[in-house]
């Protein structure tokens, strides 16, 4: 547990990224997080902690450790070495003070947590100038004489810095539009599902809102940190975290359509037409593991199923008649607004979910 402990005890550097920046990095970490489900690790990632993203091996005991800054750049030209070296100069009460530079900052944490950084990335939407040809790199693969100042640089700030170790700091290019970072992102979710799971029926808006609204909530996260599962928690996602997802995903994708529901409800047709209204909302909805208030009321239903659901004298209506009464009270605490349509729609939903599992 030496990393999990030191990555709590350490002080963080900096305040996390606001913005259009902000949710460009968050997006850019949801993309990893993609990328990173097909492998064995038991990770997890976690924003604005000690870096823009960060990714471990393990949720519970971690042994290593990867940082990412995310930088994004509206502006044509690439990242120059002089711009990835310079230190800026700024104004302080006690005078003047040099802001350490983009690659001081990915080299302080190699610093932090020696023997445990596997690499420490700049990413960006814009091309390093100094190595074009190459999307991805190690700064020891740069010309000799780019390496030597970079070394050069490194070792005003950190003495004791070695080759060795500034030769894990790297650079990628990231295919994720800065113009259009939402569409992108939805994109690379759809073929992260289909992937997974194949062929499926979901809506893609709801579950890029649900995860996406998730990752914002977590990047934004600014409270107490008091160990690393807590870190986790409250600003991370785990593979467990994406398994949730996938699996609410290919339940919802078995929820039959709404004209298969109907011909088995009776109501009065005005009434029909707002639970059949309030069923494509919440099919939607239900992809959301994150809207607690949404489980809440699905566990309010999931309790009284069992009175009902083996009684093969009741229909569909009789069914939802029922359990209405039993959720009526955590739907009205809950749901915002309440209709008795939705709340029916809930439950109509659950039944079927349940027969499906």
């Amino acid at each position: 547990m030496v990393l999990a402990t030191n990555l709590v005890s350490t002080p963080l550097r900096e305040k996390g990224a606001t913005g259009g920046r902000y949710d460009f990095q968050t997006m850019w970490g949801l993309a990893l997080l993609f990328q990173q489900h097909g492998t064995n690790d038991d990770y997890a990632i976690i924003f604005e902690f000690h870096d823009d993203v960060a990714l471990i091996n393990s949720a519970t005991n971690p042994t290593t450790v990867r940082f990412y800054q995310v930088k994004s750049k509206a502006t044509n030209g690439g990242w120059t070495l002089t711009s990835l070296l310079k230190r800026e100069k700024v104004k302080i009460e006690e005078g003047v003070k040099e802001k350490p530079s983009y690659i001081d900052k990915m080299f302080d944490n190699l610093h932090k947590f020696q023997g445990a950084v596997l690499s420490a990335d700049f990413v960006s939407n814009q091309l390093c100038g100094f190595n074009a040809a190459k999307n991805s790199f190690r700064l020891n693969e740069c010309s000799s004489e780019d390496f030597k100042k970079i070394v050069a640089s490194v070792q005003q700030a950190y003495p004791k810095a070695t080759e060795a170790q500034i030769g894990l700091l790297g650079f990628q290019h990231t295919d994720l539009s800065l113009g259009d970072v939402v569409s992108h992102t939805k994109g690379k979710l759809q073929t992260f599902i289909a992937g997974q799971l194949g062929s499926v029926w979901f809506s893609p808006e709801a579950v890029y809102q649900a995860i996406a609204d998730e990752c914002r909530r977590k990047a934004n996260f600014s409270g107490e940190i008091k160990s690393l599962q807590n870190v986790i928690k409250e600003k991370g996602l785990t593979k467990a975290n994406v398994q949730e997802w996938l699996d609410a995903i290919q339940s919802n994708s078995r929820s039959p359509d709404w004209s298969a529901i109907a011909p088995s409800l009776s109501y009065p047709f005005t009434e029909q037409l707002r639970i059949s209204q309030e069923y494509a909302v919440y099919r939607a909805a239900a992809l959301n593991s994150a809207d607690r208030a949404v489980q809440r009321i699905r566990m309010k239903i999931a309790e009284a199923l069992p009175s009902v659901i083996d009684d093969a004298r009741l229909t569909l209506v009789d069914m939802v008649e029922a359990l209405y009464p039993q959720a009526e009270a955590v739907g009205k605490k809950y749901l915002s607004p309440f209709s008795p349509s939705r709340l029916k729609a809930m439950i109509i939903y659950e039944i079927y979910a349940h027969h499906q599992n």
